[in-house]
């Protein structure tokens, strides 16, 4: 029998050198940390980054004006 992974989105921040801010620059799906490590290395393999990051999506609090609501959603 086939067991179904749940997998979520991770936010992606890089930094090419310690004098850069961090930015963000996509998102991977994962079922969890270790394998979004791997995807992000991979899928944003373009610039010598120096630093990379990863947000699980659910940890992302949205700061919107007031009495406006948002709901983020995954790329």
């Amino acid at each position: 029998m086939k067991t179904s992974v749940s997998e979520g989105f991770f936010e992606v921040f890089a930094r090419k050198n310690s004098a850069d801010a961090l930015q963000h620059v996509g998102s991977v799906k994962a079922p969890n940390p270790e394998v979004a490590i791997a995807r992000a290395w991979y899928v944003y393999d373009e610039h010598r980054w120096l630093e990379m990051c990863l947000v699980p999506l659910d940890a992302v609090i949205a700061v919107t004006e007031r009495n406006r609501s948002v709901k983020i959603k995954p790329i």
